[in-house]
Parts: structure tokens; sequence; C-alpha cells
């Protein structure tokens, strides 16, 4: 068969099975986001079964959250190279694989380890899913697509605490792993059956690997700075050492960019003050709930006693919450655009993020006050402002660059997705630490008082209102800019 013919019938192939290739593609990515979020339950068991510092066992998701921060942009260029589909391919089997191998870990440094290579499988699905996505369907479908996959993230967000508290309690910690098994071998064969696209490999070309490489360093070594600090007493050889690395590393990636013609990240994109803004923002965003999606299981088990099955039921509020009202949202948004509300549509985000704010206060003060009525009314606001924020900044982002540069916006809006939430983990353990040694105790998160516990949780909860704020005052700048020209 002619080439050219082949391809065609590939791309009709696969526009006729795009519904049996977003099924594969939307589990795939279910399971990526059930896996995020089911671990933050069991990391006080883990801890307690390992014997070991919360400031050791949270890498246990850091470390996963470190690599899908430094990897996506690694993977869509290689992509370019390998294909999507066989990227797709190659992720679901290393995420499978490695999941059983956490399952089997024997001690905490093996689980580590086989989380960063699970996380390499998640950061492939991850990276190119949207784009598997965006070809297969014609532009007038591509809405109601996103829609399919805004609420299959959603949906994993909410379910994800609670079946890891359901597991932790009935089967135990090493079942959070096991579940990702049944779905990732029933998607081999409908991934091997359908997921062939039309696609453009390049073989050859220009990559700069060196940027990559200086890249990782930087990002890595931040997060051992982090870590470091959040161990008492601290290491102050390990976080000097740590230090260096990250501004040798910045430096020489910044200096690298600049001048290469091909930069792993073209970085003259952050002079454009409306993408650069809602960036930090993201960030901002990112890093004061998942500071917040830390530390709840530590609070709620620590200080009110509650079972590991009942804290991830309290964990799923915030994310159906936002699931609900994010159709509601989206209309609201829409229909403020088409009657050229210009001012207000601007300043969307911005009233999100400064009410999810409000809402992080009020959780700080119910954390403090042991008032579950006022956390889980928190809960649901910041749920809301989520899909308020999220959304309007996401299209705010994609709009500040021209559209042959749209992979680029989306990579480094994803990139910023996964450091906030890996910040936020790594913040929220340094925070726990900091305010308790502050306070007197040096032991560890796990053995400290209720009493003591609720003051620092609280106290945490009020850093992550005041990032908001912060966050909020960018976008508002962003969008006086915005209105100014």
């Amino acid at each position: 068969m002619d080439h050219t013919i082949y391809k065609t019938e590939i791309a009709r192939r696969s526009y006729e099975n795009r519904y049996k290739i977003m099924t594969v593609v939307l589990t795939a990515v279910f399971m990526a986001v059930l896996n995020t979020n089911i671990v933050n339950v069991a990391l006080p068991t883990i801890t307690s079964f390992y014997n070991v510092s919360v400031g050791l066992s949270q890498w246990i998701i850091t470390g996963y959250q470190v690599t899908a921060t430094i990897t996506p942009i690694v993977f869509a260029k290689l992509s370019d190279r390998l294909g999507k589909s066989r990227i797709f391919l190659i992720g679901l089997l290393i995420f499978t694989i490695s999941s059983f191998l956490c399952g089997i870990s024997t001690s905490l440094p093996e689980l580590i380890f086989f989380r960063i290579v699970q996380a390499l499988g998640g950061s492939m699905i991850m990276s190119i899913n949207l784009a598997i996505l965006m070809q297969i369907f014609p532009g007038p479908e591509r809405g109601k697509v996103m829609g399919y996959f805004t609420a299959i993230i959603g949906f994993g967000m909410i379910i994800g605490p609670t079946v890891g508290g359901i597991l932790v309690d009935t089967l135990g910690w090493t079942y959070i792993f096991f579940v990702n098994l049944p779905i990732g071998i029933l998607l081999l064969l409908p991934t091997l059956r359908y997921l062939k696209i039309e696609e453009k490999i390049t073989r050859k070309g220009y990559e700069d690997y060196t940027g990559s490489i200086l890249f990782m360093i930087f990002i890595g070594s931040f997060f051992m700075i982090l870590n470091t600090l959040s161990n008492t007493p601290v290491d102050a050889k390990a976080a000097v050492t740590y230090t260096g690395v990250f501004m040798v590393s910045l430096t020489a990636f910044v200096l690298r960019e600049i001048r290469v013609e091909k930069p792993f990240l073209d970085i003259s994109v952050f002079k454009i003050r409306s993408f650069t803004f809602p960036n930090i923002s993201l960030v901002l965003y990112f890093t004061a709930t998942f500071i917040m999606v830390f530390i709840q299981p530590f609070y709620f088990e620590g200080v009110m006693g509650f079972s590991p099955s009942k804290v991830g039921i309290l964990a799923a509020v915030m994310p159906l919450a936002m699931m609900i009202s994010s159709p509601l949202s989206g209309r609201i948004y829409d229909s403020l655009k088409l009657q050229n509300k210009s001012w207000i549509v601007g300043n969307y985000a911005m009233l999100g993020i400064t009410l999810m704010g409000i809402a992080y206060f009020l959780c700080g003060y119910g954390f403090q006050n042991i008032n579950l009525t006022l956390i889980v009314a928190s809960f649901l606001l910041a749920g809301i402002c989520r899909s308020i924020f999220q959304g309007p900044n996401n299209l705010d982002i994609m709009a500040a660059l021209p559209p042959e540069r749209s992979a680029l916006a989306s990579s480094i809006t994803v990139t910023n997705q996964s450091f906030g939430l890996a910040l936020g983990t790594a913040m929220g353990t340094l925070l726990l630490s900091v305010l308790l040694f502050g306070a007197g105790y040096s032991g560890d998160v796990v053995g400290a008082c209720a009493g003591l516990l609720k003051g620092v949780c609280g106290t945490t909860m009020y850093i992550s209102s005041a990032l908001c704020f912060v966050g909020a005052i960018l976008s508002y700048k962003r969008g006086l800019r915005r209105s100014a020209n």
C-alpha cells in the first residue's frame, strides 16, 4: 500500500475509533490522577510502618511530583521522534509494572525509587494525552472532549482519597498501589488495537539536551533544599551544598537558554506580563492547595482521631464541590464574555483565588478551634473557588501567546501545575517541621500532641491563605494591564 494512502487510512480509522481512543486515554489519565491523590491519605500509616520521619516519608509523594514536574517537556519532545502512541504505550507499561513493584517494596528507599519510576510512566501518559485527543477530534467536538477530560480528573481527585482510606483500613497500604494493576492490564489490549493515529515522526534534528539536564538539576536541587530544611536538626552542610547546586544550575540554564538557537525552554515568553503573572498565580494556587492537602490527614488523624477512611471522605469534599460547580462557573464566564463585560472577565480568575484565600483562612481558624462544621464549609467554598479560578486562568495563559506557540504555553502550564503541586507538598512538610520545632517540639509530626498540632496546622493554613492573596494581587495587576491595552 502506498505510504500516503496508508497514513490517510490511519487518519480515517483514528477518526472512526475516536471515542474508543478517548476512552483509553481518559482511563489512563484517571489511573494517573487516582494514584496521585490516593497516596496522601496513606502517608501517616506508611510513616509509622517504616518508623521514619515525615521528612523522609514525604518523598514518596514529593519524589513522584518532582519527577512529574521536570519530565513532561522532555517526553513531549521525545514523542516527536518516537510517536505519541508509542510514548503512551511505554508510559502505560512502566506505570503498571512500577505500581506492582511499589506494592512489594521492602524498604522506604525502595518504595521511593519505584515511585519515581512510576512517575516517569505517569508523565509519559500525561504529557501527550491532550495532544492525542486534540488530533483525533475535530474542532466542533473539542469543547465536549475537554469537558470529559476535566470531569475525569475531578472524579479521580474525588475518589482517590476515599478509596485510599478504605484500602488502608481494610487491606493495608500496599493495595493503594495494587489497585492500578487491573486498570493498567485491561488497558493494554485496547491501546494496542485502537491507539493508532497519523503522526509525523522527526528522526533528525537538534535538541537541547544540555538545557533539559540543567532544568532537571535546578528543579531537583530546589526540592532537596526544602527537604533538608524540613528535617530537624537541619544538616547545614547539605543545605549549603544543595543551594550551591541550585544557584549554579539555574544560572547555567538561563544563560544557555538565552544563547542557544533551539532552546529546551524559550524563556523569552516570560517577558510577556500577561503570560507570566497568571503562571505565577497558578503556581501559588497549587502550592497553597497542596499544602492543605498534605496536612489534612495529619490533622484529622492526630487531632480529631479520625480513621483513614473518614479522612478520605473529608478529603473528597473540595474536589467534589469543584467538579459540580465547574460547569456553572464556565457558563457564567462564557455569558460574561458574550455580554462584553471585559473588566469582570479580565478579573474573573482574581475573584476565584481571592475567595479561595478567604476559604483557607477560615479553614485555619477551624483547625485551631477544632470546628468540623467550619472546616467542611471552608472545603466547599475552596472547591467552588477552584472552579472559578483554574479554568479562566488557564484560558488567559493560552491567550497570552500567539496560536502558533500554543504547545509551548500548554507545556509550561502543565509544568507549573506539577511544580506547584510538588512545592505545596514540600512546603507542607517544611512548615509543619519548622513550626513544631519553634514551639519547642523536636520529635516527628505523628508523635505531636493534639493541642500542639492543631495550632501548627492552623498557622500553616494561614500561610496558604496569604499565598492565595499574593496570587490575587498578581492576577489583578494582569487584569489592569490587559484593560489598559
